[in-house]
């Protein structure tokens, strides 16, 4: 019997879930903006333990992302299962386009997914997909009017096609909160239910909740049931910002909430988050009327001793997810992200290596440089990088680096000039940039290591005889840096020019707190 558990429960960028339950596998998509593949997918049997598989889009049929400035590309995804068929629906910012890819579940367990994608006609995002007696509905946020008001609408479609037959129609207003978003129909013993997020993805972020005997609304609330779930007024609890929540239903019928927040470290006074927004879990009781969600409070230890029914649904113990790559499979491990679009035609996999081969696209450009990188997913990590002596540098660079975004980033780099490795420092911090040498290694690299802590990230190069490093503050790498909560901090291998790195191991580790 699992008495207790943590959140989040996928740790790192993973932003706007939404889960679906098909036979007795969970599957959950979420938000993955300008990184590639678009729309990030995983699965699970016991809600706890969470397998990533490929991303969705991985053609510009289903998804161009090349355009996608930080922060835009895939928004918030919604994922259903009906007529034997996966859907999912999203929005692309880059090329402002919703639209809906189909799936279907094979033998092997995978799910192959259509290359065209329907588009809808809508001028909003977050799209939810409900489905109801053959006829289908797409609810979303946008402007309806040119103050930057913003309602949830709704509008039925024909499925196949994406064409609208009724609406887009205001349905609500959400409870006076900026930007209400996020929204998903529930329908519960004849009444339907809109699930909304209002009050912005920061701190003032919560989740409300409507009601409607019709599905074309009027949607309304019962006085102080809203907001249902948030922590915007417990500035001690350890999880901040939630918000863009889902609900479904587990093996056993039992109600639970899925949805996004933060972690925000503690540097003296200031508070600032590298993980960006990452998913959350919780037990709802739904006997009444409205659902009661955990405990009312939205905590990062879940205790279930009050929720028997929901134990059941956890088979398994929580296991902490290491992240160690010694490249033993022919194709990349889903974890592994580039910018914009595949690498495909750079990297190498065979023998146990991974080589990247190098790009002249730098990390600043709206494009697609040589970085193939992971997510953060702890406050303190170590992420190293092993390097094999088939590395060539050539005329190029390699290194490790660690970005929020293309205006703030670190690397940490290698020349070659004849016989020395001349090691160098280049950051951005929006308009400021840091070049700096730190000096020469007498062989090539063996290791790469990029040290995160709440207050400060440290990189490091060794030879195995000498190491050089720098150490830069976190804050340049926050959500609060940026402005912008979307992304979180992503860590990888960064090629240039004709170089190709040669790695035979990546690791990410939790290290303790200094």
């Amino acid at each position: 019997m699992i008495n207790s558990y943590q959140n989040p429960i996928l740790r790192g960028m993973y932003p706007d879930p939404s889960i679906v339950l098909v036979k007795d596998t969970y599957y959950m998509v979420n938000s993955t903006f300008e990184y590639f593949p678009g729309i990030a997918l995983s699965k699970s049997t016991d809600l706890l333990n969470w397998t990533k598989v490929p991303g969705i889009t991985e053609s510009k049929e289903q998804a161009d992302l090349s355009k996608a400035k930080s922060n835009e590309g895939i928004f918030a995804v919604c994922i259903r299962f009906f007529n034997d068929h996966f859907y999912v629906i999203t929005t692309n910012f880059a090329e402002f386009k919703n639209f809906i890819i189909k799936g279907r579940l094979i033998d092997t367990g995978e799910i192959v997914w259509e290359k065209q994608r329907v588009e809808i006609d809508i001028m909003g995002i977050d799209p939810d997909l409900y489905h109801e007696n053959g006829q289908t509905y797409v609810t979303f946020t946008g402007y309806i009017d040119e103050k930057g008001t913003k309602a949830i609408q709704q509008a039925e479609i024909e499925l196949s096609t994406g064409k609208i037959v009724r609406g887009p129609e205001v349905i609500s207003m959400g409870t006076g909160g900026r930007d209400v978003e996020g929204p998903h129909i529930i329908k519960r013993n004849n009444s339907y239910y809109l699930l909304a997020a209002e009050g912005g993805t920061g701190v003032g972020h919560m989740i409300t909740m409507f009601q409607s005997k019709n599905l074309w609304g009027p949607f309304e609330d019962t006085g102080g049931i809203n907001p249902i779930f948030t922590n915007r007024d417990r500035a001690n609890e350890p999880l901040q910002n939630i918000g863009h929540a889902d609900l479904f239903q587990d093996v056993q019928g039992n109600w639970w909430l899925t949805c996004l927040g933060t972690r925000p470290s503690t540097i003296g006074f200031k508070q600032i988050t590298n993980m960006g927004r990452e998913t959350l879990l919780y037990p709802v009781n739904w006997e009444g009327e409205w659902p009661e969600i955990n405990n009312g409070i939205p905590s990062e230890t879940v205790d279930m001793t009050g929720f028997p029914k929901h134990q059941s649904a956890l088979t398994n113990e929580q296991k902490a997810v290491a992240f160690c790559d010694t490249f033993q499979q022919p194709a990349l491990n889903p974890e592994w992200l580039s910018l914009r679009d595949s690498l495909k035609e750079n990297i190498v996999l065979q023998n146990g290596t991974l080589t990247l081969k190098g790009r002249s696209t730098t990390i600043e450009q709206e494009a697609t440089p040589a970085f193939l990188g992971i997510r953060q997913t702890e406050k303190a990590e170590a992420f190293t990088v092993d390097v094999a002596d088939t590395t060539a540098i050539n005329n190029g660079k390699i290194g490790i680096l660690s970005l929020i975004n293309d205006s703030h980033f670190a690397a940490i780099l290698v020349t070659k000039q004849e016989n020395q490795f001349l090691v160098s420092r280049y950051q951005k911090v929006e308009d400021l940039i840091i070049e700096e040498n730190l000096g020469k290694l007498e062989s090539m690299p063996k290791q790469f290591k990029l040290i995160n802590q709440p207050a400060t990230k440290t990189f490091t190069v060794t030879d195995g005889k000498k190491e050089l490093s720098f150490e830069t503050s976190s804050l340049h790498f926050s959500n609060e840096a940026i402005a912008a909560l979307n992304t979180g901090d992503v860590q990888g291998i960064y090629v240039l020019a004709d170089a190709e790195l040669v790695i035979i191991k990546a690791q990410r580790q939790k290290i303790e707190v200094e």
